[in-house]
């Protein structure tokens, strides 16, 4: 009885998996578009290898590339499998950098 409760229940969670999941399709054939892509697909070294054939650095890919007017991390975060995982590797190059200011002649 256990097998067949498991059995019913991991078909469940697949059919629910393949009703949900977003199909990406291309509109053209930029580099920008190849990493969207890529990273809305979920594999790391894919990713890896995308950014290198791109020729950007990825503090560049993160801070700059948009992909359908969000950032790379938004559409992954929105669209991609294994979003956690991909925006780990990608957020750890994410620009946070704040810069402040102090007048030390009025101290």
């Amino acid at each position: 009885m256990n097998y067949l409760t498991t059995a019913l229940i991991t078909l469940s969670l697949s059919l629910t998996a393949t009703a949900n999941a977003t199909n990406i399709v291309a509109k053209d054939d930029t580099r920008a578009t190849k990493l969207c892509l890529t990273a809305a697909q979920g594999n790391r070294a894919a990713m890896y290898n995308a950014i290198k054939a791109s020729g950007y650095s990825k503090h560049y890919v993160v801070n700059n590339i948009k992909c359908n007017n969000q950032h790379i991390t938004e559409f992954v975060a929105q669209h991609g499998k294994s979003p956690d995982r991909m925006n780990a590797i990608l957020n750890n190059h994410r620009s946070t950098q704040r810069v402040s200011i102090t007048d030390i002649a009025k101290l």
